[in-house]
């Protein structure tokens, strides 16, 4: 039997910090309860100011264990994730690795699973996109266009960029796990090494991005590039071929090619793959259709294929993950 912990019990007592009027800048924890007592842990989110929070999972786990994740507020959202300890199969990085992610987040709550049999530990730091837009100020031009994109469109598939945690970083979070401080000095010495940590992570993506390997782009090129995009989205189950897609944008499908990939990391048919499955695991979150209908309106011919796809990315059956939505 697999074991449950809500993510409900952080709000209960963010309410009572509020009806108590005490600061809102508070821990809040929810114990793991293993009636066998065999595992261990809990979820913890620590609010550092407004538009910063940090969120540690820390597990010891005997059994599987499910994390229900409560309802929110709908918006643009920007995580950066560290795995610790152990591997984080829903979001497919392991120990050592991180990720950075931009999406918008319809603010329906979810679940997260966890593996028995290994330590887990998991820190992530949320930001809210006007506070990370005031600590980028006028450099938000040296952010990936996708990035920027999800920020400011409504709906945007969303960015991620993964990497290996240097030591740099593994130093920092080290600091902020092990804080000797209270108080207010504790709140200004995790917003620092916070900061910190977000500008390392931030020139990783910087070195890494294609608008920073390569010029060849127009911005005009660019532009009929998102067009592209756009087609595609609007065609899943019968998108262009490729030279009828670099037609209808007006460029050579060699510029098309080459600038898909630089601009989103991937080939067009690669993009529409992805998008195909988060537009099928929105619509299964949804719970208004069917496994077999959310097959068709996403473009695969067969539900075995598309079963196995959605298992690989999400890490359950596409049935399953709908059982639990609803």
């Amino acid at each position: 039997m697999a074991l449950t912990i809500s993510e409900e019990g952080f709000y209960k007592q963010i309410f009572q910090v509020e009806e108590k009027n005490i600061s809102p800048y508070q821990t809040v924890e929810i114990q793991l309860n293993d009636p066998k007592n065999l595992s261990k842990g809990y979820r913890r989110s620590i609010e550092i100011c407004p538009g910063l929070d940090f969120l540690i999972d820390d597990y010891t786990l005997q059994e599987d264990l499910t994390v229900e994740l409560a309802d929110g507020t709908p918006g643009s959202q920007l995580e950066l994730s560290f795995s610790l300890l152990g591997s984080n199969y829903t979001e497919k990085t392991h120990k050592g690795q991180n990720f950075f992610a931009a999406g918008w987040h319809s603010g329906k709550g979810g679940f997260f699973k966890w593996q028995a049999g290994s330590r887990i530990l998991k820190f992530d730091i949320h930001l809210e996109v006007p506070f990370f837009q005031t600590l980028i100020a006028d450099d938000i031009e040296q952010l990936p266009q996708q990035m920027r994109r999800v920020m400011q469109v409504e709906g945007e598939p969303d960015y991620f960029h993964f990497a290996k945690t240097t030591p740099a970083m593994q130093n920092l979070i080290n600091q902020i796990l092990n804080c000797p401080y209270q108080g207010i000095t504790r709140r200004l010495y995790l917003e620092s090494k916070a900061l910190e940590l977000i500008a390392l992570r931030l020139e990783q993506i910087k070195s890494d991005s294609p608008t920073n390997i390569s010029s060849s782009l127009k911005p005009d090129d660019i532009d009929r590039i998102y067009g592209a995009r756009d087609i595609l989205i609007k065609n899943l189950d019968k998108p262009p071929s490729l030279m009828e897609h670099a037609r209808k944008v007006g460029l050579n499908d060699c510029t098309l090619k080459k600038g898909f990939r630089e601009v989103f990391g991937t080939t067009a048919f690669g993009y529409l793959y992805d998008y195909r499955l988060e537009k099928a695991r929105h619509l299964l979150e949804t719970g208004g259709a069917k496994v077999t209908d959310v097959v068709q309106m996403v473009g695969f011919r067969d539900r075995s294929y598309f079963a196995a796809a959605f298992r690989k990315k999400f890490g359950v059956n596409p049935s399953i993950y709908l059982k639990n939505s609803a």
